[in-house]
């Protein structure tokens, strides 16, 4: 009988693509009744699709969490200061294209946590309480940017070393200054937790073993062994080429969706295009994996 149900409910799982690029959503399930047989076909649909939204859940904390952690061990978010009630959920506060302050959701286009060693495998949001427009997630495709180079370029790619470094990024993007002794002191702090982090600009995916373009917006800002000039000419080129709209898709929240994305797999742009507040409940998935291994 346990088996015939599981079955049934597994039939009712709609997953409908997004865009002929990536990304998908899934109707017909309860994040929070979830049997073994629907989880697989959600986890596959995470490795095929790479961004995935479902609608209409009804959450706790406590759910939010499981759910997350039927995919892996939730990780700690080293810039969110708000966290949640329950260990590895954290609260993102909107910013408003009329906001006062900086916030993470102004980075632009980024992978979450490539300035460490081991990236997150992933991360989920949980729509509390989103406008009625605007606030949209934009994800791009690492296999379709890699996959759209020319041979040639991919061949001189093969061997390049990619440097992530948060701070750098912080200070080119204004997120952060060294005009005070405070700020100095920050920055010296900030740096000896994160030191720059170095990735293969190419590798492959460690579930799907998809040739990938490993680039970030955000954090990438040099490649190993060329001069500055060259470098800044290749990953200019490169970040214009990886978020191509022939390689995004874009998903719009209601309250009560929740997305999950392969941060693996994809770069993804909070979009601030909206007034007012936006709440949301986040998670970042762990994993071990270091590009290029």
């Amino acid at each position: 009988m346990a088996a015939t149900a599981e079955r049934i409910a597994a039939d009712r799982m709609e997953i409908r693509p997004l865009t002929g690029a990536l990304g998908c959503e899934i109707f017909g399930v309860d994040l929070a009744n979830l049997s073994d047989g629907e989880f697989a076909q959600i986890h596959q649909a995470f490795l095929d699709y790479s961004a995935v939204m479902f609608h209409d859940q009804v959450l706790t904390q406590e759910q939010f969490a499981a759910f997350g952690q039927r995919f892996a061990k939730l990780e700690d978010e080293p810039f969110l200061p708000h966290r949640g009630e329950v260990p590895g959920v954290f609260y993102l506060r909107g910013a408003p294209k009329n906001g006062k302050t900086l916030s993470t959701q102004n980075l632009g286009w980024h992978a979450d946590h490539t300035y460490q060693r081991n990236p997150s495998m992933g991360a989920m949001l949980y729509a509390r309480d989103v406008p009625a427009a605007g606030g949209d997630t934009l994800f791009a495709s690492n296999y379709l940017s890699y996959e759209g180079l020319s041979p040639a370029m991919q061949a001189f790619l093969d061997d390049k070393v990619a440097i992530h470094d948060v701070l750098q990024y912080g200070l080119n993007s204004g997120h952060h200054s060294a005009a005070t002794v405070g700020a100095i002191e920050m920055l010296w702090k900030m740096r000896q937790k994160f030191p720059q982090t170095e990735h293969p600009l190419v590798c492959r995916h460690p579930e799907t073993g998809r040739k990938m373009l490993y680039l970030n917006q955000a954090w990438t800002i040099a490649i190993k062994g060329l001069n500055r000039d060259e470098s800044d000419a290749v990953l200019t080129m490169l970040k214009r080429h990886s978020v191509r709209d022939v390689y995004c898709c874009r998903f719009r929240y209601r309250n009560n969706s929740l997305m999950l994305w392969d941060n693996r797999a994809v770069q993804h742009s909070p979009n601030s295009d909206y007034t007012g507040q936006r709440l949301m409940w986040r998670l970042a998935l762990h994993s071990d994996w270091q590009p290029g291994t």
